[in-house]
């Protein structure tokens, strides 16, 4: 009878574990969930973060009851199938916002520069002075908190060897960072949908043209343009082209630049190596027989099922922990998360209307890049239904990622 009950336990771990099950039971259930409405405002596909945070919590639980030595969390998803995740939805992303990329750059690339620094700068001191007022916390979760709340994956790795190269406690830096994660992704999810209905219901959201004839004979001119390079590559995907667009910009994130003994190492990631060798192919067109230029309609079918993989996963791996430490020493890390999101993104937006004046969209997208949010990115391209957005999210990422990091390096030193 004991053998049976083994056997049949080990059924339904094997069951409720299977990472391809929780997934997907996680993308079909968030659709509905992003479909609910308050006074016009959804998570949209956002939605599949918190049934997977619902789901890893019910399930951890269950699991406990029968193995106390279940070990959940990151088990769940392996780290391959979320880095292809990732890699598959900024590919798309960055290749059906790279026709325009040039002219902005040229036209705002210091803007941006400005706005990832405004952005991160506001974070890290957030975080500094947060530091002061809870000083009952570990300098490694907080310091979490700041990759957490600016959601950023590379921020996090960088956050563990700083760590790791003071002889902290890694384990405490992911702590921060999966209880932020989620106050990161939900505030700069809400105010990208709040902003672009308030610019939407006042006809500001597309506001760049003006009055001036030329320039509008100028925009409808371009308009046109883009509407036959549309119905020129229908339906058109090159497997080679992406395929390479993501080896290459897997390698070039992998470059590891030394800063010195204080600053650490830098580097892009995976997620920023993709999206600039993105940009730069697609606005390159073609190199040889490989085509970089696709349907932005097929582009988005990829884009799309990636996102959902994705978000599904963070909840998953993240859920878990994070609802179960929120009542105890979470709660205080979650204060820090959510008042470091907020601040940053409030102070870039401030800064980009006031002082840099960028038109809404560039705005938009700019913010995300600057909180190097990939989950706002999506809510923003879902949102504004532009390309634009991803532009200048684009060449704002980049840069938000080096001073970041830059930062991270500053508050294990400082601290």
């Amino acid at each position: 009878m004991e053998n049976i009950l083994m056997e049949e336990n080990m059924e339904l771990e094997s069951i409720l574990t299977n990472p391809f099950i929780l997934m997907f039971g996680c993308i079909f259930l968030g659709k509905f969930v992003g479909l609910i409405e308050i006074k016009g405002v959804s998570l949209g596909s956002s939605g599949g973060l918190f049934v997977g945070m619902g789901i890893s919590y019910i399930v951890t639980r269950i699991l406990l009851g029968q193995n106390p030595d279940f070990e959940g969390g990151e088990n769940f998803i392996s780290g391959e199938l979320f880095s292809l995740s990732l890699i598959l939805f900024i590919a798309s992303v960055g290749l059906a916002a790279s026709r325009n990329i040039r002219a902005i750059i040229k036209n705002n690339g210091p803007k941006f520069i400005i706005l990832a620094l405004v952005v991160t700068g506001t974070g890290a001191l957030s975080t500094f002075g947060l530091l002061q007022v809870f000083q009952s916390q570990a300098l490694e979760s907080v310091v979490g908190t700041f990759s957490g709340a600016l959601t950023s994956s590379p921020g996090l790795a960088a956050a563990i060897e700083s760590a790791d190269q003071i002889g902290g406690q890694e384990a405490l830096v992911g702590l921060g960072y999966s209880i932020a994660y989620v106050p990161g992704v939900v505030i700069v999810i809400l105010f990208v949908q709040v902003l672009t209905k308030f610019l939407r219901e006042r006809n500001r959201l597309f506001e760049d043209v003006g009055a001036d004839p030329e320039k509008i004979k100028i925009y409808q001119r371009q308009q046109k343009k883009e509407e036959e390079e549309k119905k020129r590559l229908l339906h058109r995907f090159s497997v080679t082209g992406f395929s390479l667009v993501c080896a290459s910009g897997v390698l070039l994130g992998s470059i590891s630049i030394p800063l010195g003994e204080t600053l650490g190492d830098f580097s892009l990631g995976a997620t920023g190596g993709v999206l600039i060798m993105a940009l730069f192919l697609g606005d390159q067109k073609k190199i040889g027989r490989v085509n970089f230029q696709m349907d932005e309609k097929v582009l988005g079918v990829t884009r799309g099922l990636s996102l959902k993989m994705f978000l599904a996963i963070v909840g998953l791996n993240y859920g878990y922990e994070a609802v179960t430490l929120i009542g105890t020493t979470g709660a205080a890390l979650l204060v820090i998360g959510f008042a470091t999101a907020i601040l940053s993104i409030l102070m870039g937006y401030l800064v980009g209307t006031k002082l840099l004046k960028l038109k809404p969209l560039y705005l938009i997208g700019g913010l995300c890049g600057g909180m190097t949010s990939t989950p706002g990115l999506a809510a923003a391209i879902e949102s504004t239904d532009s390309n634009d957005v991803a532009v200048a999210y684009g060449a704002t990422y980049p840069f938000a990622l080096f001073f970041m990091i830059l930062f991270i390096n500053i508050l294990f030193q400082i601290s």
